[in-house]
C-alpha cells in the first residue's frame, strides 16, 4: 500500500460531515477519470477535497469502470484561510493568454478569480460566450488547483466590464481591501506596500490586457481608491503579470512563511 496519496480528486460533495472509516462513493466526471483514464486501483490511497477546502486521505476499496468505492483514513480536515486573500482581476485576452494567468495563479494560491472586459480588451464575452468563458475558466481553476493539490478552489466571479469594475473597487476600498493597479508606467513598487498589505483583509491586483490598461481606466480606478504599482524593471505579457506579482506578494508578507 502506497505511503503517499497515487492521486488528487476534487468532490463535488461536502467531506466535513464524514468520519474516519466511513464509506464515500466517487462518480461523475472525477470517478470517471479516476477508474478509466488514471486507473486508480484497489489497495491506493488518494487525496479528496471538496469545494469548502476540506481534506481527507482515503483508500479504494473497490473500482468499477466510472467510479470508486473508497473509504476515509482519518477525519477530514478543513484548512484555514490565508490571510489576505489574494484577488485576480484579470483582463481577457486573445491567444489562451487569460486562462495561463489563471492556471498559473491558481497555482500559486489566488483565492478569487474575477475576469475583466477591458476597453482594450480583444476578446470579449457576451451571450452564450459569456457562460462558455466562464466555464472554461472554472475547468482551468479546478485542474490547477488538482496540479497544485491545494485545498481550496478558487472562485470565478461573473466578469465585469470596466464600469462595474470602477465601482467593485470603490466598495472593496471602502471595507479596507487593498486594490491595486499594476501599471508599468508607475514608479512605487510592491516593497513599499509592504505595510498596508500586511493591514488589508484582501488584496485585488488587477492586470490590463495585451494592450495595457487604458489611461482613463487608470484614473478612473484612482479616484474609487485603487494604487497603480510597479511590478518590476521588465515589462510582463498579461498571462504572466498576475502570477507574478501573487509569488512576489506571497513572499513579501510571509503568506507562504
Amino acid at each position: 500500500m502506497p505511503a503517499t496519496p497515487s492521486a488528487f480528486l476534487v468532490l463535488d460533495r461536502e467531506l466535513a460531515p464524514l468520519r474516519a472509516g466511513d464509506p464515500c462513493h466517487l462518480a461523475g466526471e472525477e470517478g470517471r477519470h479516476a477508474a478509466k483514464v488514471a486507473r486508480i486501483g484497489v489497495g491506493e490511497r488518494v487525496l479528496l477535497t471538496d469545494l469548502h477546502g476540506t481534506q481527507v486521505l482515503a483508500e479504494v476499496e473497490a473500482a468499477a469502470k466510472e467510479s470508486l468505492e473508497l473509504r476515509l483514513c482519518e477525519p477530514p480536515r478543513t484548512a484555514a484561510t490565508r490571510a489576505p486573500e489574494l484577488v485576480l482581476v484579470q483582463a481577457l485576452a486573445t491567444g489562451g493568454r487569460d486562462e495561463q494567468a489563471v492556471e498559473s495563479a491558481t497555482e500559486l494560491g489566488a483565492d478569487a478569480v474575477v475576469p475583466w472586459i477591458a476597453r482594450r480588451s480583444v476578446s470579449v464575452w457576451r451571450g452564450e460566450k459569456q457562460r462558455k468563458g466562464r466555464a472554461k475558466w472554472e475547468a482551468t481553476v479546478r485542474a490547477a488547483v488538482k496540479q497544485s493539490r491545494r485545498a481550496r478552489i478558487p472562485q470565478v466571479a461573473e466578469p465585469l466590464g470596466t464600469a462595474q469594475l470602477v465601482r467593485c473597487a470603490a466598495e472593496w476600498t471602502a471595507q479596507g481591501d487593498l486594490v491595486l493597479v499594476l501599471h508599468e508606467q508607475e514608479s512605487t513598487g510592491l516593497p513599499t506596500l509592504v505595510p498596508q498589505m500586511r493591514a488589508a483583509g484582501r488584496i485585488v491586483l488587477i492586470v490590463g490586457p495585451e494592450g495595457g490598461i487604458a489611461p482613463e481606466e487608470v484614473a478612473e480606478l484612482q479616484e474609487a481608491g485603487a494604487r497603480s504599482v510597479l511590478l518590476g524593471p521588465e515589462v510582463l505579457r498579461s498571462s504572466t503579470a498576475g502570477p507574478a506579482a501573487i509569488a512576489a506578494i506571497s513572499a513579501l508578507i510571509g503568506r507562504w512563511g
